[in-house]
C-alpha cells in the first residue's frame, strides 16, 4: 500500500473513531432511527447534484441500500443508544474478521499464516479493550453485532460491483435507504417532530458530522480503497476505530484511561502493523544486483580452484 493511501485509510479510520461521539451526543436530543434518516438524507442532498443514476446499477445500489444505508446504520444507531462509546465501537469492529474471512471464502483471497496471525493480534487487543467498558446488555448486543455483519455483506457488495462508482453507490444508496429508515421510524418511534423543534446546535452537529465526514467523505474514500487492495489488506485497518472511539471517549466524556485500554491500544495497532507489513509484497532484488552476486560467486568458485 502506498504511503498516499495508507494517509487517507488512517484518516478514514479517525473520522469514524469520532462518529461514534457524534451519534451518542445527537442521540441525546434525536431519536436513533430518525438521525440515521436525518443522516441519509444530508448525504443524498450533498452528493445527488453531481451524480446520476445509471439504470444498470439499479438492482445493486438497492441491494447495498438495504444492507447498507438500512441495516447497518439503524442496527448501529439502536444498539448506541443502548451501550457505551467505547463498548459499542469495538463490537461494531466484528464486521473486520468476517469480512476478511468472507473474502478468503467468497473472493478467493489469501490470508497468510502471518497475515492470520496480525488479525488475532489485533483483536485481542479489541477484547482487552473489551474488558474496560461495561458490557452492554444481550439486546444492544446483538444489535451491534447485526450492524457489524450488515457492515460486512456491504464491503463484499462494493467490491463485487466495481462497475459502479462510488460517489454514485453512497449517493444512490442513501436516497433509497432514507424512505426506508424513515418508515422504520413512523412506525418504532414517536415524538420526531418535537425532538427536531427542540434539537440544538450540538444535535444538529452531530447530525452534520455523521452525514458529511462519516458518510460522504469517508466512505467514499474506504470504499475507493477496497476497489483497489484485497479485502484482507483493507480491513485489519478499521480496527484502529475503536481505538480513536476509546481516546475521542477520554477527551469528550472524561471516560477514565485505565491499563486495560492502553494496553489494548498498543497490541490492536501492533497487530495491524505486523499484518501490513507481511501483506507487502517483498521487493524483488534488481537484475543487476542479481548479475552481481552471480559473477561474485563465479570468482570465488575460480579462486578457490586455483591450486
Amino acid at each position: 500500500m502506498s504511503i498516499r493511501d495508507l494517509l487517507l485509510a488512517l484518516l478514514t479510520v479517525t473520522i469514524w473513531g469520532g462518529n461514534v461521539i457524534a451519534v451518542k451526543l445527537g442521540m441525546v436530543e434525536i431519536p436513533p432511527l430518525l438521525m440515521t434518516t436525518l443522516r441519509l438524507s444530508v448525504v443524498t442532498v450533498i452528493l445527488i447534484p453531481f451524480v446520476r443514476l445509471k439504470l444498470r446499477n439499479v438492482r445493486w445500489i438497492l441491494l447495498f441500500s438495504v444492507t447498507f444505508s438500512t441495516l447497518h446504520f439503524s442496527l448501529m444507531f439502536l444498539g448506541l443508544k443502548m451501550a457505551e462509546a467505547g463498548t459499542g465501537a469495538i463490537l461494531l469492529q466484528m464486521g473486520t474478521p468476517i469480512a476478511t474471512l468472507l473474502g478468503v471464502l467468497v473472493f478467493k483471497e489469501r490470508l497468510s499464516r502471518l497475515q492470520l496471525c496480525g488479525l488475532l493480534i489485533s483483536l485481542s487487543g479489541v477484547v482487552m479493550l473489551t474488558f474496560s467498558p461495561a458490557i452492554p446488555p444481550l439486546l444492544p448486543f446483538l444489535l451491534l453485532l447485526g450492524s457489524a455483519l450488515a457492515w460486512a455483506v456491504s464491503n463484499l457488495i462494493a467490491k463485487h460491483t466495481p462497475q459502479i462508482d462510488m460517489m454514485e453507490l453512497i449517493c444512490w444508496s442513501s436516497f433509497f435507504g432514507a424512505p426506508q429508515v424513515a418508515f422504520l421510524s413512523y412506525v418504532c418511534e414517536h415524538g420526531q417532530l418535537a425532538s427536531l423543534r427542540s434539537t440544538s446546535w450540538v444535535g444538529w452537529s452531530a447530525v452534520a458530522y455523521c452525514a458529511v465526514l462519516s458518510s460522504a467523505l469517508g466512505y467514499l474514500l474506504w470504499y475507493g480503497l477496497l476497489r483497489r487492495y484485497p479485502i484482507g489488506k483493507i480491513m485489519p485497518l478499521s480496527l484502529l476505530s475503536p481505538v480513536f472511539s476509546v481516546i475521542f471517549g477520554v477527551l469528550v466524556f472524561k471516560d477514565s484511561a485505565d491499563i486495560k485500554k492502553i494496553a489494548g491500544t498498543i497490541i490492536t495497532i501492533g497487530g495491524i502493523v505486523f499484518m501490513q507489513y507481511f501483506s507487502t509484497p517483498r521487493l524483488a532484488k534488481p537484475a543487476w544486483l542479481k548479475r552481481s552476486w552471480l559473477l561474485r560467486c563465479r570468482l570465488a568458485s575460480r579462486i578457490d580452484n586455483v591450486p
